[in-house]
This record gives structure tokens, C-alpha cells and sequence, in this order.
């Protein structure tokens, strides 16, 4: 004869859990779409710090440098620092769900801040793939680099 009622809290979660989701699977894609302008920013500075350094690939070459040798040492750029990127944007996102998680108190118990999830290895996979693909241009303009214009030119 009150006015309250009854709530199964394993009900109440799994509803809580499902208007959730959207927003889960949309913030999903917006990690995807910035690890995508993050790729084309790794592009960008390769291709801009290969333009700054065409005069010491140049010097390389003419020092007995191959054109594999210069292929390789700019996608193995673009890998290790797509790779620190990667490795130091999971530190930071798990230092901050850890400070989240000691914010809210009990009521976040279910929030695992510092455990490491399989799929955030594979994020960084995808994330080492990206930069590699991103090194590739850069790469074959430095392996058709010719000594002799870019020495010329200075």
C-alpha cells in the first residue's frame, strides 16, 4: 500500500549498461577516427621532416648508404613513433581512469584502471600498422632520392 517500488538491480544494470552502449560504440568510433589523423599526421611529419632532410639522405647515399638502407630508416621512423604514441596514449588513458576511478569511490568499483585488455594490444598494433603505411611515401621518395640534383641544389 506504499507508493515505492521494487527494482531488480540486475534488471537495472543490464538497462543502464544498454543506454550506455551507444555511447560506448560511439566513442569507439571517434578513437578510430583520431587514430586515423593521427596516421595522417605521421605522414605529414615524415613527409615535411624528409623534405628538411633531403641534403643528409642525400650525404648518406653519397657515404655508401643504399636506397633499401634509406627505405628501411624511414619506415622504422614512422613505426617507433607511431609505437611511443601508442604506448604513451594507453599510460595516460590508464592513469586517468585510475584517478577517475579513486574520484568516484565505491560506486566505480566495477572500472579496472590498471589492467591491460587484449584489445588494447591490438590498438596498438593497428596504430603500429598505420604508422607504417603512413611511412610508406615518405619512404619511396627517399629511395628515389638522386645525389647529384639534391647536392646541386644547395
Amino acid at each position: 500500500s506504499t507508493a515505492m517500488q521494487a527494482a531488480s538491480p540486475a534488471m537495472e544494470t543490464t538497462r543502464l549498461f544498454s543506454l550506455l552502449g551507444v555511447g560506448i560504440d560511439s566513442l569507439e568510433i571517434l578513437a578510430y577516427v583520431i587514430m586515423l589523423i593521427a596516421g595522417l599526421s605521421v605522414f605529414i611529419s615524415l613527409y615535411n621532416a624528409l623534405k628538411e632532410r633531403k641534403y643528409d639522405l642525400a650525404i648518406m647515399r653519397s657515404l655508401g648508404a643504399g636506397k633499401t638502407k634509406l627505405f628501411t630508416l624511414v619506415i622504422v621512423e614512422g613505426l617507433v613513433i607511431t609505437l611511443i604514441g601508442g604506448i604513451v596514449g594507453l599510460i595516460i588513458g590508464h592513469l586517468a581512469l585510475y584517478y577517475i576511478s579513486t574520484q568516484t569511490g565505491q560506486s566505480a568499483d566495477f572500472i579496472q584502471a590498471l589492467a591491460v585488455s587484449p584489445t588494447e594490444l591490438l590498438i596498438l598494433i593497428i596504430a603500429a600498422a598505420i604508422g607504417t603505411i603512413a611511412a610508406i611515401l615518405p619512404a619511396i621518395k627517399a629511395y628515389n632520392t638522386t645525389i647529384s640534383t639534391i647536392l646541386g641544389d644547395k
